[in-house]
C-alpha cells in the first residue's frame, strides 16, 4: 500500500490490526504514524491507550495486544527497532521461535489492539517475519515523493499558511534545498517567515534565505568550472571539503554533471524539447536551458570524455589504483584544460 492510500483508508475510519511503516521518506512517516495514533488512541484517555515498545520479544507483545483499552475501543501499539526485520541486529530473544510465535498469534490479534511496526528506512525484505506481515499485516511504503507529489505538497504546505508558489519556484526549492521533507519543511518556515505580508513565494526569495544542498553546490562549482572559472570553482571546492564533504561523493556529483550535460546535448541535438529532455536526464525543467547554455561551449565528445573521465576516476579510487586526495582536483583541471582548448 501506498502512503496515499493509507491516508485515504484512515480518513475513512478504515483500520486495520497490524501494519508495518516501511521506506526512505521518514517525515511522510512519522506523520502518518501520528495520525494513525490519534485516529486509534486520542481523547481524554490517550496516555492509557498508547503502548512504545523496543524490539520487543514476542510474549512482550503478545501481553500488550491483550490488554484492555481504558474506556476506548483501541489500544495503539507502537513498535520501533524491531530486530527481526532488520539484517544483522542483536536480539535477546530466539527469532525462528518469535516468528513462529507470532504466526501463531497474529491471525488471532484481538480487534481492541492496533499494532503499527516502524523501521527506519526499508525494512529487510529477506527476514522470514516480514514475510510473514506480507501476509498478516498491512504494508505501507512511504518512498520519496515524485515530482509532481512533491510540489503538491510544497504549494499545499505553504497553501495552509495562506501563501501561493509557482510551479517553477517549487522546483527551484527542492533543486536547491534537497527532497527531504524534513528539511524543506524547515525551508518553507524560513520562506513563511520571510514573505511577511507578501502572498506569493518566488525564486527570489528562494534564493535568499534557504540553504543549499550539497548537490546544489556542486551544481554551482560545476557551473563555474565548465564556464572557465577554475579559481572561482577551486574556492568553492575548498568550501565543500572544510564543511566536511568526502571528494569520492563530490567527484560522483560532479560526474553526474558531466553525464547530463552531455546527455542534454544529445537530446537537443535530435530535436527534444526542454521538458523531455528534463523528464530523460533527471533536472528540473528551469533547469535544462542553463544546462544547454553550458553544453553549447563543449563538443559532444568532449563531454563524453569529461563524463568517462569522472567515471574512470571514482572506480579507481575505489578499486585503491588512486589515492583519494587530490584526484578530484586532477579531474576539475583537467575539464578546464578541456575548456582552455589545451587537450
Amino acid at each position: 500500500m501506498k502512503h496515499t492510500e493509507f491516508f485515504t483508508a484512515l480518513k475513512k475510519g478504515d483500520i486495520a490490526r497490524c501494519y508495518l511503516f516501511e521506506g526512505e521518506e521518514e517525515f511522510t512517516k512519522r506523520a502518518a504514524l501520528q495520525a494513525i495514533r490519534e485516529k486509534v488512541a486520542g481523547g481524554d484517555f490517550a496516555a492509557m491507550n498508547d503502548t512504545r515498545l523496543i524490539d520487543p520479544a514476542p510474549d512482550a507483545l503478545i501481553a500488550a495486544a491483550e490488554t484492555l483499552p481504558f474506556l476506548s475501543d483501541r489500544r495503539f501499539i507502537e513498535i520501533r527497532e524491531c530486530a527481526m526485520l532488520q539484517n544483522g541486529k542483536a536480539k535477546e530473544y530466539d527469532e525462528d521461535n518469535a516468528v513462529k510465535q507470532l504466526e501463531s498469534y497474529l491471525p488471532q490479534l484481538p480487534e481492541t489492539a492496533c499494532l503499527v511496526f516502524y523501521a527506519r528506512g526499508k525494512a529487510d525484505g529477506r527476514k522470514k517475519f516480514y514475510q510473514l506481515l506480507k501476509k498478516k499485516a498491512v504494508i505501507v511504503s512511504f518512498d520519496p515523493l515524485e515530482d509532481q507529489e512533491l510540489a503538491q505538497w510544497i504549494a499545499k504546505s505553504l497553501g495552509r499558511e495562506g501563501k501561493k508558489i509557482s510551479l517553477s519556484a517549487c522546483q527551484r526549492l527542492w533543486f536547491s534545498a534537497g527532497r527531504d521533507l524534513t528539511l524543506l519543511n524547515n525551508e518553507i518556515g524560513k520562506l513563511i517567515a520571510y514573505a511577511g505580508e507578501k502572498e506569493e513565494i518566488t525564486e527570489a526569495d528562494i534564493d535568499a534565505i534557504c540553504i543549499k544542498s550539497t548537490e546544489y553546490k556542486v551544481y554551482d562549482m560545476a557551473d563555474a568550472l565548465l564556464s572557465g572559472k577554475g579559481a572561482r570553482a577551486m574556492a568553492m571546492l575548498s568550501a565543500l571539503l572544510r564543511d566536511g564533504e568526502e571528494r569520492l561523493m563530490l567527484l560522483s556529483l560532479l560526474g553526474r554533471q558531466c553525464r547530463q550535460l552531455r546527455d542534454a546535448k544529445a537530446l537537443s541535438g535530435v530535436g527534444a524539447q526542454p521538458g523531455e529532455i528534463a523528464g530523460k536526464i533527471g533536472i528540473p525543467p528551469f533547469a535544462v536551458r542553463k544546462t544547454l547554455d553550458l553544453a553549447r561551449g563543449y563538443t559532444l565528445g568532449q563531454l563524453n570524455r569529461m563524463a568517462r573521465l569522472c567515471l574512470d576516476t571514482e572506480y579507481q579510487v575505489k578499486s585503491g589504483q588512486l589515492m583519494d586526495a587530490g584526484a578530484l582536483e586532477h579531474v576539475m583541471l583537467s575539464i578546464l584544460a578541456l575548456k582552455e582548448g589545451r587537450k
